[in-house]
């Protein structure tokens, strides 16, 4: 692990089991990740070296993804809630990537039992997992 140069000290990273933290300590047998409630996670390193890891401290960019439940009552105003909605995400969020480098989306996607749905698909030039893409999730939530 160390000679792949996967991650380093420090670096964030998110492993395929879900288990995501900063790496605290890189040794020869294991490494330990500090989870975000402080627990430090020992992993020997044969277990990590099969597995993904995707390294979060190299990411530059990250993406909100939402599904809305739209009352079938809302039916004849959906067009103009959907334009409302992309129009206020370009307002808010000035990170936002709107140039087709990566998808800006808002649309209808489906059916349900009592409900029609809205996916929301957004990606911005923020680090994923840090204060300021936090702001961004809770911008397009807004």
């Amino acid at each position: 692990i160390q000679g792949t140069n996967m991650y380093v000290e420090g670096d964030g990273i998110l492993l395929a089991d879900g288990t995501m933290g900063t790496v605290n300590k890189l040794g020869w047998l294991n490494t330990h990740i500090r989870r975000a409630d402080e627990l430090v996670v020992r992993i020997p390193n044969t277990q990590i070296s099969g597995t993904r890891v995707a390294n979060i401290s190299r990411t530059r960019l990250s993406a909100v993804t939402q599904t809305l439940a739209i009352s079938y009552d809302g039916l004849d105003k959906l067009p103009r809630l959907i334009a409302d909605i992309k129009k206020e995400i370009r307002l808010s969020c000035p990170t936002l990537i709107d140039d087709g480098l990566r998808p800006f989306r808002v649309f209808w996607s489906d059916y349900k039992e009592y409900s029609l749905e809205v996916k929301v698909d957004a990606h911005f030039r923020t680090k994923p997992f840090c204060d300021d893409y936090y702001e961004v999730r809770e911008a397009v939530l807004m």
